[in-house]
């Protein structure tokens, strides 16, 4: 999988703002851009505010891509297949305690120098998120590339924070306030994952 989203060029830069809009852009489209272009385009993201910006990072919606019929490489349905397979389910329930969970949605995510995500607690009660899980995929990080999985207590102080492990698995109760810190340009590789939430029966 690591060498899968590595290789992959169906990476769409996903940003987020306050105001509740969502940009999907293809990145072969921004690698399009000139400098200049690309400097524009930021700028116009913030425009409103210099903290408007709630995420940016890249992803591949796999489960997104599943549903809506879209074609998706076969090493990635085979994730999204193990996700939603009873003896993961059953595993993720014995670890939680919890017994009423139904199915797993799925994406990839790759975080460059300069992305990030902001605090937030996950929740969405529509879609009746019970867990929410993370499988790194990075080889090799280093805590002072950022990119962290931090978890803040009441008072937003960093409660516990999480280095990239290859292959290990994050796994936590929604809601629960958490953030991914910026990514920094020392950053030699891209921070990768697969991870999404682990929904209760309708």
């Amino acid at each position: 999988m690591h060498q899968i989203l590595s290789a992959t060029q169906e990476w769409t830069r996903s940003i987020h703002l306050h105001e509740g809009q969502d940009v999907d852009l293809p990145v072969s489209e921004l690698d399009q851009m000139s400098d200049s272009e690309r400097v524009a385009f930021e700028r116009s993201l913030t425009a409103s505010s210099s903290d408007s910006l709630q995420y940016v990072f890249d992803t591949v919606r796999i489960s997104a891509a599943i549903t809506d019929g879209r074609p998706v490489s076969a090493p990635m349905v085979a994730v999204h297949r193990f996700v939603n397979s009873a003896p993961f389910l059953r595993f993720v329930s014995q670890v939680s305690g919890m017994t009423d969970l139904a199915f797993a949605d799925v994406m990839a995510t790759r975080y460059l120098p300069g992305h990030f995500l902001t605090a937030h607690g996950d929740e969405n009660p529509r879609e009746r998120r019970r867990l929410a899980y993370v499988l790194n995929m990075t080889p090799q990080w280093r805590a002072d590339w950022g990119g962290i999985l931090m978890f803040l207590d009441d008072d937003g102080h960093v409660a516990e924070g999480y280095v990239p492990a290859f292959n290990a698995l994050n796994l936590f109760s929604v809601p629960q306030t958490h953030a991914v810190s910026l990514v920094s340009h020392l950053a030699s590789t891209p921070r990768l994952s697969v991870t999404g939430w682990i929904h209760a029966a309708a």
